[in-house]
């Protein structure tokens, strides 16, 4: 049977609201004695009581659990290696910290179609780590519930209302063009994805490799492929496009996701073109895909890892410490490494 406050009320000799308020830390307007408080609690303990979570959250207005929501437009949901790694993270915190974690996925990217979670308008969890595209009138939403809320991923439409963790994306970006030139290479084509973020970024990683002497006798290029998905779907049309291109202009190096690159990969054999002798790949993410492809790509490694941890502490410190949680506190800059493998070589001579 549970221990329950009636049974430790009546080994200590006190009333059960007695034994509620020193277990919960109530404030009481007649004071309990050290000696009564430190009773209570040494009993709870040697006879194992167990709070009820239920209970403790109606009297606390705190449930003990975070929400971790991926947005439902994330190619491969959770099985996706690059979402499931802050994941861990996040969980690997709440543990050791003593909170639950409960895992929705839900669509953060059109307010149109935004279903909020039931159980999160219900107040079930004390605050959310948002990831994946989010939109910022989602995340208003969540803030007319009073729910605070951390997003990880450099996500500037969200940027002015939550705290953001990111990885320095241009910086990693800019590190694979640096890679590229060292090798000789000159014409290098960047996909950058569907999203305005991602077109922003591109922007900064042109200017950024123009500005920079050591790059800038490169030429960046965008793909310009219609309806950019991003994902294993823009390989066919990335190829295709790139074989379509005069001859003298083609880009000797292509930069894409891992997802758009292990089946770039596949599109090359169909036409009879080698990786890295025809084209050198490197991915703008490392995950199992870039360690096990046929060659093994080069890639920009993130701690997605420590994103999630440092999202999660950020979240929790709130919660308990009352820290601020502003945008201001949003840490954007995490250095990535660039990955050297085998889907690189040094270019021909350029034409």
């Amino acid at each position: 049977m549970a221990v329950t406050l009636k049974d430790i009320a009546k080994t200590v000799g006190v009333g059960k609201s007695t034994v509620s308020r020193v277990l919960n830390g109530t404030p009481n307007p007649i004071k309990i004695s050290e000696d009564t408080s430190q009773k209570i609690l040494h009993i709870a303990k040697k006879m194992g009581y167990q709070p009820n979570a239920a209970a403790r959250a109606l009297t606390t207005r705190k449930t003990g659990h975070i929400g971790f929501i991926l947005s439902d437009n994330v190619t491969d949901g959770w099985e996706n290696v690059y979402f499931a790694r802050q994941f861990s993270g996040v969980e690997e915190v709440c543990r050791k910290r003593g909170y639950g974690l409960n895992t929705s996925m839900y669509n953060l990217f059109n307010i149109d179609s935004f279903v909020f979670p039931k159980k999160v308008s219900q107040k079930s969890v004390d605050g959310l780590i948002l990831v994946g595209y989010v939109e910022g009138a989602v995340v208003h939403r969540f803030r007319e519930f009073e729910i605070p809320c951390v997003c990880i991923g450099d996500n500037h439409e969200v940027s002015a209302l939550v705290p953001t963790i990111s990885s320095d994306v241009v910086d990693g970006l800019y590190k694979a063009i640096q890679y590229a030139s060292k090798m000789g290479h000159q014409r290098i084509m960047y996909d950058s994805g569907p999203h305005y973020r991602d077109r922003e970024v591109a922007r900064l990683l042109i200017r950024l490799t123009v500005e920079n002497p050591e790059t800038s006798h490169c030429k960046v290029m965008l793909a310009d492929i219609p309806q950019n998905t991003g994902d294993y779907n823009e390989a066919k049309p990335l190829i295709e496009y790139w074989i379509g291109l005069p001859e003298t202009q083609r880009p000797t190096v292509v930069i894409a996701s891992d997802q758009v690159l292990a089946a770039f990969l596949k599109e090359m054999r169909k036409r009879g073109l080698q990786c890295p002798e025809d084209i050198s790949l490197i991915s703008s993410c490392d995950t199992h895909l870039c360690e096990f492809a046929d060659p093994p790509l080069t890639a920009i490694y993130q701690d997605l890892r420590r994103l999630g941890r440092v999202a999660v502490n950020m979240l929790i410190d709130h919660l308990e410490k009352d820290k601020p949680l502003t945008p201001e506190m949003s840490r954007n800059d995490f250095k990535c490494e660039l990955i050297i493998r085998e889907s690189c070589i040094a270019a021909g001579k350029v034409q």
